[in-house]
């Protein structure tokens, strides 16, 4: 690792630093932010993925205890081996319920954006086994536009950023950034900077 990348990475987040190998970085570019998506993103995660545990768990429970009123004739033992079985499934339900909230929360936090004079840089986790990364010029760059719907994004400060781009370019959009409008006017201002330095 160069000398001007470690000092670069080292005003990074730990997850930021992590995942600064995967993109490149020239010896006469500058770092400008680096951009982790709003923490208000993982409450909505465990929220869900606790809720989803909590109904499939009470909706089995309920099934298995529930048993008595909709079976007849069982046979020899009773509902016992059955509701057990259901209660059963119902935990283990509940628990692929939580380990994917867990997924979802490790790839949620596992998502940066750096800014850099030259460049946008996006390394995300699609899945745990699944990278993309993506590099855009920063001449490239149009126009940057903040998307903030809603009372939550207002009052917590976040929003979804969309980067518009020359061409026939697919515009890169970023979701849940915190302090959108200043990490707008980063870019913007990055894109003035290299069009006065290259022209257009």
């Amino acid at each position: 690792m160069s000398q001007h990348r470690a000092e670069a990475s080292a005003r990074l987040s730990p997850i930021g630093r992590r995942l600064f190998k995967f993109i490149e970085f020239d010896d006469d570019e500058e770092l400008l932010v680096e951009i982790r998506k709003h923490p208000i993103g993982l409450v909505f995660i465990i929220i869900t993925g606790l809720l989803i545990a909590t109904v499939l768990l009470v909706a089995t429970m309920l099934l298995a205890f529930g048993l008595d009123g909709f079976v007849l004739d069982i046979g020899e033992g009773g509902t016992g081996p059955l509701r057990g079985i259901i209660v059963g499934l119902g935990i283990v339900l509940s628990l692929f319920a939580i380990l994917g909230m867990i997924i979802s929360i490790i790839l949620y936090r596992s998502n940066v954006v750096y800014i850099t004079n030259e460049k946008i840089a996006e390394v995300m986790y699609v899945s745990l086994l699944n990278r993309r990364v993506m590099q855009l010029g920063i001449g490239n760059v149009e126009d940057v536009t903040v998307i903030q719907k809603g009372i939550l994004p207002r009052i917590f400060n976040y929003a979804n950023l969309i980067v518009e781009t020359a061409g026939e370019i697919a515009n890169p959009a970023f979701t849940f950034v915190p302090t959108p409008h200043e990490n707008s006017n980063v870019i913007i201002e990055a894109h003035e900077g290299y069009v006065k330095r290259y022209g257009n």
